[in-house]
C-alpha cells in the first residue's frame, strides 16, 4: 500500500521552538526555515524547517509525552490520501488522525502501528484527493 512513497519528514514536537532553533541552528550548523502555521491546530504559530538529505525535519511546539515524536511522515507521489487511509481502517489500523489540513495547506491523516507508534501520510494540496 505504502510501496510506492518515500519518507518525506521526521515531525519533532517541541517545549520551546526558540530553544529547538538555537540548538539545531547553532549548535547543529543545520539552515533552519521558520513557518507560520495555516490551518488546524497550528493556525498562526510558528514552526521551524530543515531539510537534511532530501527529508525535511520539522519541529512544532506543543505538549507532548515522551513517545509522542518524532512521527514518520510518508509522502504520498500520488492522490488518494482518503483511499489509503480507507484502506488502512478497513485492515483494521487504528486511524488516530482521520485526512486534515496539514499546516502548509496539503493534506495529512495519522495512524498507530501494532505498538502505537505514530505513523502519518501526507499530500500536497495540488494532488486530487
Amino acid at each position: 500500500m505504502l510501496n510506492k512513497t518515500g519518507i518525506g519528514a521526521i515531525v519533532f514536537y517541541v517545549a520551546d521552538i526558540d530553544r529547538t532553533e538555537a540548538f539545531y541552528k547553532d549548535t547543529l550548523g543545520l539552515t533552519l526555515q521558520r513557518m507560520e502555521g495555516e490551518a488546524g491546530e497550528f493556525d498562526g504559530a510558528d514552526w521551524l524547517m530543515a531539510d537534511v538529505g532530501g527529508i525535511s525535519l520539522i519541529f512544532f511546539q506543543m505538549e507532548g509525552k515522551r513517545g509522542d515524536s518524532p512521527v514518520i511522515v510518508f509522502n504520498l507521489d500520488e492522490g488518494g490520501i482518503d483511499g489509503i487511509v480507507e484502506g488502512l481502517a478497513s485492515k483494521g489500523v487504528t486511524i488516530v488522525t482521520p485526512v486534515s489540513h496539514a499546516p502548509d495547506g496539503g493534506w495529512t491523516a495519522d495512524f498507530a502501528d501494532p505498538d502505537g507508534h505514530t505513523l502519518s501520510l501526507y499530500q500536497e494540496a495540488d494532488k486530487a484527493r
